[in-house]
């Protein structure tokens, strides 16, 4: 009934306002239109006056009366042209007692213009018999104004509104005064005072103001009676749309009855009635639709206060923290997040209170379930309606899978798969961060040590790459048991590794470290019930930098120093460490220039292949030409092959030097057979690197130099290391394989040096083998060497290999090679490498 009678009395006061308001505007207008009216009859009442009186006044008479009052300089009210002026002004005042003539004229009247300044002159005034001290007095003068100079000056009728002057407040009309021929001689103003019109205005406004205390009440009463009668049916629509907004979708409310007075608006009744009936059957199926979307979404919805308390919550959110409706309700949303948690939740809301962003933010927060399960929670919160009806809806979706993804992802990212160490990715991010902290603490020291497996890919490729990693595994082990705790392993790929020491005080610190790394890594592993050893070479790096003698700013200086450190090792036989110095430096510096010295030669084309000739030892002559390369270089000169062919095979330089090498063989070969210099049976020896075998798909090289040069493949014999064998390249036997299938011979070379044995040799496709000149040197002094050269020699011919020694520097070691049958020689006693030219000449001088 409260809000019934709330929504009548809005509407009483509402109509109330607006009718007043509407009354008032007609009052007043009605209020003004009569007082317009009314001055408008007194105005041109007057106007008609002042006319009529001009045009009734004896001109004659007057115009005498002025001049001789003028002449004699004086005039007199009882001159009887003066009473017989009066006479007629004063009957006219009888006709009208409001309106009082007078006349008035100027001295120099056929002269005047409209903006004359000088004064006029008073006639005769009918106000002088009524009261003779407000009047004027006969030809008494007084300033012109504008209305005095129009109408004597243009013969206008002039009206003057609501003035005053010393006789009191007016409106007057002034008429012009014309002779028989018509011309202006005076002027006539009819006055009338201001105190009778606001006489005339005050009665008028009395007998509105009556009128409008006796009508207001009955108008008032009236909007009662229509605000009832509005209110009593707007009530009962009014209570049904109340009890739909409250939920009840089918009150016991009747909307459709009404009073004898509402059977004009019938039709709008049952409108508004169908209306609302549908409205609330909407109503009630779009919350049933609502409420079974919020109770089936797969996410958590809980609607909260500003303190976090609960009221509404759906399904999914109970499923979710495995507690029922009535337990979540009315209780802290804060009872089920992790303590770990709650501060920085309780900040988050706070944030959201007093944010202006419109966009909701998300955070990740940990939960606690009725059964004690951790999960991870993305709470959304948003706040709905105004500042003093606020509310929070919050959306909890359960991310608990994603983030065990992302931290196993974060891991991967950071941990080498394999041992489990920290990969290079992680180690580089940490040693950056330790150089940063360096910069504010200048004497702290750490060291970078760089570890290098030697030899891995023998074990790798020879029992395969599941022993490698299980190799690798246990390498990693014993690297963690030779640190401690604050220090760091990580595998940075293949079989590199990095530690990082810190806080260290001394150099000797790395080095008691490397030392005892190469004790463990030298101790016996077992792989497959089989024992194996190996070494590691080490580079090491101290924070302060060495060449500027001062602390590193990049963990990329501090790895390549550390690079070239390990590298040096490499270089002088592996298996030891080295610390590193200016002087490495420096001889790095000179390895890069050379590297890039040697790659714009080969670019060019600017390397030269010496020749040397292999010698059948039973005839003496040529049989193959081994092609040797040799590098002019612009400034050190001619450099002999131990200089920059390591350099090439360290910078991947090998593969187009190979490249280069084996097509100017070739093509010197075919120059050399269409000169008709050499037989047609001599063949050019050309070496093949390791790394043209894994990267340089020789095999096609092969036939695109046999294609371009048009040899025939029996004329060309790649010379390979006992490496390649030992190193079991992938598809090595393979790849040897089709090679010989072209009718290209394959030899190895330098035999006795490597790893190869003449048992595992019988497994691929040679022709040749050429054992090193190591063996040939001793034969003159050790007859020991001669027997075990012979069983080699031997065991070759039993495999079906010819047999070329190399060194062959003396007449005596001729003749021991000959008695033991050996097929070719190559050496200085028949001829030193040679160029293109000088080879020439040599063979000319043979035949």
């Amino acid at each position: 009934m409260k809000k019934f009678i709330s929504l009548r009395t809005k509407i009483l006061i509402s109509y109330t306002v607006v009718f007043t308001l509407f009354f008032l505007c007609l009052y007043w207008w009605s209020y003004r239109s009569s007082m317009k009216r009314s001055l408008e009859r007194l105005t041109n009442n007057l106007k008609q006056v002042a006319i009529a009186s001009s045009q009734q006044i004896d001109t004659e008479e007057l115009k005498q009366l002025f001049q001789e009052g003028k002449a004699n300089e004086e005039g007199s009210s009882d001159d009887p042209r003066y009473k017989s002026q009066l006479q007629w002004m004063e009957k006219i005042n009888q006709l009208h007692p409001n309106i009082f003539l007078f006349t008035f004229t100027h001295p120099n009247i056929s002269q005047l213009s409209p903006t004359d300044k000088t004064e006029i002159i008073y006639l005769v005034d009918v106000w002088r018999g009524k009261n003779p001290q407000k009047s004027v007095d006969f030809l008494e003068s007084a300033p012109a104004t504008s209305y005095h100079l129009q109408t004597l000056a243009e013969g206008a009728t002039v009206y003057r509104n609501f003035y005053k002057d010393k006789w009191g407040s007016w409106i007057t009309y002034y008429a012009p005064i014309r002779d028989s021929s018509g011309q202006i001689i005076a002027g006539i103003g009819a006055d009338m005072q201001t105190e009778e019109i606001n006489e005339i205005q005050k009665d008028i406004r009395e007998r509105f103001l009556s009128f409008f205390v006796i009508s207001y009440p009955i108008f008032f009463c009236s909007i009662i009676g229509l605000s009832h009668f509005l209110t009593t049916r707007l009530g009962k629509l009014q209570k049904y749309a109340q009890a739909v907004g409250e939920g009840n979708y089918q009150p016991d409310i009747d909307i459709s009855d009404t009073n004898f007075m509402f059977s004009v608006f019938r039709d709008e009744r049952m409108v508004l009635s169908k209306a609302l009936r549908e409205m609330a059957g909407k109503i009630k199926q779009r919350e049933d639709l609502l409420n079974g979307i919020f109770n089936q979404v797969a996410v958590g919805i809980a609607i909260h206060d500003v303190d976090y308390r609960l009221e509404i919550v759906n399904n999914t959110l109970c499923k979710l923290l495995d507690y029922s409706e009535n337990e979540l309700r009315q209780q802290s949303g804060y009872f089920f997040i992790h303590p770990e948690d709650t501060v920085s939740t309780q900040e988050y809301l706070r944030e959201i209170c007093f944010s202006t962003n419109l966009n909701p933010t998300s955070v990740e927060k940990r939960i606690i379930t009725k059964k004690g399960e951790v999960k991870w929670l993305e709470i959304t919160t948003t706040i709905i309606g105004e500042r003093e009806k606020q509310c929070f809806v919050t959306i909890f979706q359960d991310v608990t899978k994603r983030r065990f993804m992302e931290t196993k992802l974060i891991e991967a990212a950071n941990t080498d798969f394999l041992t489990k160490l920290p990969n290079r990715a992680y180690f580089m991010a940490t040693l950056e961060n330790l150089l940063q902290e360096a910069k504010n603490t200048p004497h702290q020291l750490f060291a970078l040590l760089l570890v290098d497996l030697d030899n891995f890919k023998t074990i790798n490729d020879s029992l395969g790459h599941l022993a490698g990693d299980k190799f690798l595994i246990d390498i990693a082990y014993s690297l963690r048991r030779c640190l401690s705790s604050s220090h760091m392993v990580a595998r940075l790929g293949g079989d590199e590794f990095a530690i990082l020491l810190d806080s260290i005080t001394k150099v000797e610190d790395a080095i008691a470290v490397a030392e005892k790394i190469q004790v463990e890594i030298s101790s016996p592993f077992y792989i497959h019930n089989q024992e194996f050893f190996t070494t590691c070479s080490i580079g090491i790096v101290l924070s302060h930098n060495q060449t500027t003698n001062s602390p590193y700013l990049r963990a990329e200086d501090l790895f390549r120093d550390a690079d070239i450190a390990m590298y040096q090792v490499k270089n002088k036989g592996k298996g030891d460490y080295q610390v590193f110095g200016r002087e490495m430096y420096d001889d790095f510096i000179r390895r890069l220039q050379l590297q890039n010295d040697l790659r714009k030669s080969i670019e060019k084309d600017n390397l030269i292949i010496y020749y040397q000739p292999i010698i059948d030892l039973k005839t003496g002559k040529i049989t193959s030409i081994e092609s040797l390369v040799r590098w002019q270089h612009p400034e050190l000169g001619f450099l002999n092959p131990n200089k920059f062919l390591p350099i090439a095979e360290q910078s991947g330089l090998m593969i187009s030097l190979g490249k280069l090498v084996l097509n100017k063989a070739c093509n010197q070969l075919k120059q050399w057979q269409e000169a008709n210099l050499i037989p047609e049976n001599v063949c050019i020896n050309v070496n093949v690197s390791e790394q043209q075998f894994e990267q340089g798909n020789i095999l096609q090289q092969i036939k695109d130099v046999l294609n371009k040069t048009q040899i025939s493949p029996h004329n060309l014999r790649i010379e390979i290391t006992e490496s390649i064998i030992a190193h079991q390249i992938q598809n090595i036997t393979k790849i040897l394989s089709e090679i010989k299938k072209l009718g290209v011979k394959i030899a190895i070379d330098d035999f006795g040096t490597g790893y190869s044995s003449l048992a595992r040799l019988r497994n691929f496709p040679l022709n040749q083998i050429k054992i090193d000149k190591a063996f040939v040197k001793p034969l003159n002094t050790h007859p020991k060497n001669i027997k075990f050269l012979q069983g080699i020699i031997t065991l070759c011919h039993n495999l079906e290999l010819n047999v070329v020694c190399e060194g062959i520097e003396t007449e005596t070691q001729l003749e021991i090679l000959q008695k033991l049958n050996c097929n070719y020689g190559q050496g200085y006693l028949f001829s030193k490498p040679l160029s293109r030219e000088e080879f020439s000449l040599w063979i000319i001088n043979q035949t």
